[in-house]
């Protein structure tokens, strides 16, 4: 659409390049934040391939998976989003590149329609009445249409989001599995020790009862013959011998006492885990703290490397108003990380006291530290510094959510090579005694 004028000629929806409709200070933020959300690196393209703006680790690899979104311009495809991810993190990265493209779509659609809006609005002042009820007409129509496009817009990111918060929660119950994986391998092990000496015990019973069976028929065949009690005597004593059963019944009585110190460490076991786990309570409960962290080295006792040195210094707590299972899973993760930073010599220092109207709960440790470069990572979902394989990078990750959850804040103080201090605060509020 062109106008003419005695000294400017102006032409309105011309088609214009990416790059001219958004900048690459207006994209770099976003490529920042979704860098710091799992991608290795991510680039925004133009409609000939040249990179507009490009954030993150140009180091490439043949072992990253690249996800690539197109933007459009009026609905034609003029650029495109390029998000880089590690295989392992792929399925979480798709989300993130999907809500990234949306807003980056949105941000070209806002520009486009302001700088429409400017060339027409610079046309109308230079032309007729007429002239102006006509553009005022297509600005109204188009002013629909991008109303049309900006509400789409939001709907898409709205459900992206809940996505993303979906995704969000099926890691954090991914970890807890995790977790719980990790207990139950040690807790197979310790029931399966008395559990095969209870079965191996009941075998050599069985035995032994058919022995005794053996010996009562006897008795009862020969009492029921016309034969002298002196004779009597003679062959049940010859045949008790050949049982061996003053043996039977000695060693009877060490096997059933075996077998129930057996079922009873399984029962404590079993009921260690239900308390840890909170299966029959609600959220919301008046709990104690130090009773749940006792709980929690409870079950976590069967995992522990040989050597390893637990200090406990538990003063006396209010009781504290939250979702007690939520806060031993917490307890887990913090407890669990320092269970693994040091291979020998291991000291894990856990202490709780209430001061200045909160809950104070530290987990310190003497293990290998986290050097200050990471020190800042620590919280990020998916960081971690072990091998492939060997964490997920939510531990502690969940125990923060979960912390802030009921009104808390979680520290780490560390240097590298000199332990770690995990650290949580619980303000007490009311449902607190």
């Amino acid at each position: 659409m062109m106008f003419d004028t005695p000294n400017l000629t102006f032409v309105v929806g011309e088609e214009k390049r990416l790059a001219e409709i958004i900048s690459p200070a207006e994209i770099e933020p976003l490529l920042r934040s979704l860098i710091k959300a799992g991608p290795v690196w991510a680039a925004v393209l133009d409609e000939d391939g040249l990179p507009i703006c490009r954030h993150g680790d140009g180091h490439q690899s043949d072992t990253l998976q690249e996800i690539r979104q197109s933007l459009l311009v009026e609905g034609e495809p003029r650029g495109t989003l390029i998000v880089a991810s590690n295989p392992s993190q792929f399925q979480a990265a798709e989300p993130l590149a999907l809500l990234a493209r949306d807003a980056l779509q949105l941000t070209v659609n806002n520009n486009l329609k302001r700088m429409l809006t400017t060339e027409i609005h610079t046309s109308v002042v230079q032309e007729s009445y007429e002239q102006l009820v006509g553009i005022n007409r297509n600005l109204a129509e188009s002013e629909r249409r991008y109303r049309e496009l900006a509400l789409s817009l939001e709907q898409k990111v709205e459900e992206r989001t809940n996505e993303l918060q979906k995704a969000y929660g099926k890691i954090l119950q991914q970890e807890k599995l995790a977790a719980v994986g990790g207990l139950a391998a040690g807790m197979a092990h310790e029931i399966n020790n008395p559990n095969g000496f209870i079965l191996s015990n009941l075998t050599t019973f069985k035995k032994y009862l058919g022995r005794m069976s053996e010996m009562l028929g006897l008795y009862r065949l020969l009492a029921s013959k016309d034969i002298s009690s002196e004779q009597l005597k003679l062959m049940t004593e010859a045949r008790w011998r050949e049982l061996k059963l003053d043996f039977v019944l000695e060693d009877a009585q060490d096997l059933l006492s075996q077998s129930q110190q057996g079922a009873e460490r399984i029962g404590k076991i079993v009921a260690d885990l239900k308390s840890f786990s909170h299966v029959d309570e609600t959220s919301g409960v008046a709990a104690d703290l130090n009773l749940e962290l006792k709980r929690t080295l409870s079950v976590m006792n069967l995992n522990m490397a040989p050597g390893t040195v637990i200090v406990q210094d538990l003063q006396p707590l209010p009781l504290f108003a939250c979702n007690p299972g939520l806060l031993s899973q917490a307890f887990l993760n913090i407890i669990q990380n320092a269970l693994q930073s040091n291979d020998k010599g291991l000291e894990v220092r856990i202490s709780s006291k209430c001061e200045d109207g909160e809950i104070i709960i530290a987990v310190a440790d003497n293990g290998r530290g986290i050097p200050a470069d990471n020190l800042t990572r620590v919280f990020e979902p998916f960081f971690t510094t072990r091998d492939v394989g060997s964490g997920t990078g939510m531990g502690l990750t969940v125990a923060r959510d979960i912390v802030h959850g009921v009104g808390g804040n979680m520290e780490i103080d560390s240097s590298a090579g000199l332990g770690t201090t995990v650290t949580i605060r619980l303000p007490l509020k009311d449902g607190s005694v």
